[in-house]
């Protein structure tokens, strides 16, 4: 919940909706590991790797406004986030990781080329890059994880990327979505 007023509020206050923040990204997103797997850079040189860190850092854009998180679940009786033209999806094929990620891959990249968007394969973000972009005139960027990912490359892209959308699709039955104005 982002704090948007002009005043500031007592220390407590925040760091309890930071806490919250932080244990809903634990529940809610997989990454690849416990640990970051390499020892990357903030923006400033100074070296984050510690998965804790991470997620305090990723909550403090949330809690500040900087960045809208939300978490939409799949609702009965839908059975896909992803609209399906079997016509379409024969010449899609994509062999990027295992079985469910590719499959899910290919109903996404699909799902929006049903929808006029132009879609890349793992397009460059600020730091890695995403499994799909979605592009459309008069519609914000949208970058979209498969899967796991990291705390880092997700926290660097938040904090450094504008206008744009970050989809991460862990599983069926949910998604995963930051916006940064």
């Amino acid at each position: 919940m982002p704090f948007t007023q002009s005043k500031s509020l007592p220390w407590d206050v925040v760091e309890k909706e930071i806490k919250k923040e932080v244990d809903w990204l634990r529940n809610v997103i997989d990454t690849f590991s416990q640990e970051e797997k390499s020892i990357p850079m903030d923006e400033k040189g100074i070296p984050v790797s510690c998965r804790e860190c991470l997620l305090r850092k990723i909550a403090i854009l949330t809690v500040s406004g900087k960045v809208k998180a939300r978490e939409i679940k799949r609702a009965l009786p839908l059975k896909s986030f992803w609209i399906k033209n079997s016509k379409n999806s024969k010449n899609i094929r994509i062999s990027h990781g295992g079985d469910w990620h590719s499959k899910t891959m290919e109903k996404i990249e699909s799902h929006f080329l049903l929808q006029n968007y132009q879609v890349i394969r793992e397009p460059t973000l600020h730091w890695g890059r995403a499994d799909l972009g979605a592009f459309k005139r008069n519609k914000q960027d949208l970058y979209i994880e498969v899967g796991t990912t990291s705390f880092f490359k997700l926290w660097i892209n938040l904090q450094t990327m504008k206008n744009f959308t970050y989809l991460i699709v862990p599983n069926d039955d949910k998604l995963i979505e930051f916006t940064c104005n």
